[in-house]
């Protein structure tokens, strides 16, 4: 979901005829994102699993970690009108882990480009099915590229 997520997002830059001095993606998996990448960002994707019927705690950590450092002394996000999307892998629902992602959004005062993606794989909640490797399916992907699109051209404009 990422991979086309951030293809979406070039894709977008392209078309509207930004080269790659003009337009970057920063990626970084959840643990190993900073406070800096966050503050010197112009749009996020947040892409991610549900575990439990949360955000993964790869993703929670990440949120607690950076949370607070992103208001600044008069208690104001500093990322106030920034664009986002959110893209949540699921089994069977998904719907608790993006409220809770949205939630956390809103309170950084983030613009949501478009609803969340909520791709849920339908296979049934077995230990073996969960510990599996998923593959993204073609409407995953496309509406993963749509919403970096959507991010980059928002960012871009």
């Amino acid at each position: 979901m990422s991979d086309a997520a951030e293809m979406g997002a070039h894709a977008a830059a392209e078309e509207m005829g930004c080269g790659q001095s003009d337009f970057s993606v920063l990626r970084r998996r959840a643990r190993d994102a900073t406070v800096e990448d966050v503050l010197g960002s112009d749009g996020y994707i947040f892409c991610g699993p549900e575990n439990l019927a949360s955000a993964s705690g790869e993703m929670l950590e990440f949120f607690h970690r950076s949370y607070y450092d992103c208001f600044d002394e008069s208690e104001a996000s500093r990322l106030a009108g920034r664009p986002y999307g959110l893209a949540i892998a699921a089994g069977s629902d998904g719907s608790n882990a993006a409220r809770q992602l949205e939630r956390i959004c809103r309170g950084w005062r983030l613009r949501a480009v478009t609803d969340t993606i909520v791709h849920r794989n339908g296979e049934p909640q077995t230990a073996s099915a969960i510990l599996r490797a998923k593959t993204c399916s073609e409407d995953a992907r496309e509406r993963c590229a749509e919403l970096g699109g959507l991010v980059a051209a928002t960012v871009l404009l």
